[in-house]
């Protein structure tokens, strides 16, 4: 009996930014790139209700096979946000509950991404033919190559590594249950894992209970317990970079930033690239664009003659 195979996005609307919208867009992407696979969609009822007035029913069900909605409670978890180095605002970042997919998903086997992850190629595919139980990123790159800030390669200067929970792949297996309940562990002893290894406690980050959970894992030592994607890096999308031109849907066009003199910006296009969309206003800019183009492809990936 073959076992049942999706992707699966998490998103809770806030007064700033339409995380169904960013749903939607990466849904959409999973579905053209990734082989065989359904999308589950995990939100709130709140979201449902947003959904059902901004979406007409044959668009829900071309982006999601499955809307599962339950509540959850929305912890003050304010996040700063940049769009472009000089605008910042703060939103809501309800993220807490992302250790339950576990329980939630509707699949034997699951690639959870973020909401603002975006899937131009198949690279994700040999992981559902395979026999790997836990996967994750464990190194990533900015868009002009530059590596991660500090922070996020190490949890403190002399810390563990950090791993990156932007795409989690998992089975049902006994190590990857194991591996849900050390990030639930963590996540309910916050305070005393920030104390022990030294990481800022003021916001709440995923990053970090999976670096924990994967170095307990691991035999706290460099074990492959968990599957580190081929060492391929993941791709960020820096809040301060912007996106300016969407040629079609898998090909890019960035300003992306200099840290170091952030007057300063590269022009940087990516095609057919898998892309972690931090700077969240910038792709709602290009959303209602990238969604068209997308349910157009869909539709045509689908049979729709009319569309053909």
């Amino acid at each position: 009996m073959s076992s049942k195979q999706g992707v699966a996005i998490i998103a809770y609307n806030n007064s700033q930014l339409d995380y169904l919208q960013f749903a939607s867009i990466a849904a959409g992407y999973a579905k053209l790139n990734m082989k065989n696979i359904e999308v589950a969609l995990i939100t709130d009822t709140g979201t449902v209700s947003w959904m059902e007035q901004s979406m007409t029913e044959d668009m829900q069900s071309l982006f999601f096979d499955y809307v599962i909605a339950h509540e959850i409670d929305h912890d003050p978890n304010p996040r700063k946000h940049y769009d472009s180095p000089w605008t910042e605002f703060a939103a809501q970042f309800s993220n807490k509950n992302k250790n339950d997919i576990f329980n939630l998903t509707p699949f034997d086997k699951t690639l959870l991404i973020d909401s603002d992850y975006i899937i131009q190629n198949n690279f994700y595919n040999y992981l559902f033919e395979s026999d790997v139980s836990l996967g994750m990123h464990r190194t990533a790159r900015y868009l002009d190559f530059t590596p991660p800030y500090l922070n996020e390669q190490q949890l403190n200067e002399a810390g563990i590594h950090h791993w990156w929970s932007t795409a989690v792949y998992f089975d049902k297996s006994d190590e990857s249950k194991i591996f849900f309940d050390m990030w639930a562990h963590v996540k309910e002893n916050w305070e005393y894992y920030h104390l022990l290894y030294q990481f800022p406690p003021a916001l709440f980050r995923t990053d970090f209970c999976v670096s924990i959970a994967a170095h307990m894992l691991n035999g706290f030592n460099s074990n492959n317990l968990v599957h580190d994607f081929k060492n391929i890096p993941l791709v960020n999308m820096d809040q301060k970079d912007d996106l300016i031109r969407v040629k079609n849907i898998n090909d890019w066009t960035f300003l992306a930033h200099n840290r170091q003199e952030q007057w300063k910006n590269l022009l940087v296009r990516t095609e057919n690239e898998n892309l972690h969309i931090m700077n969240k206003r910038a792709l709602a800019r290009h959303a209602p664009g990238i969604l068209k183009e997308l349910a157009h492809s869909l539709k045509v990936l689908n049979g729709d003659e009319e569309y053909e």
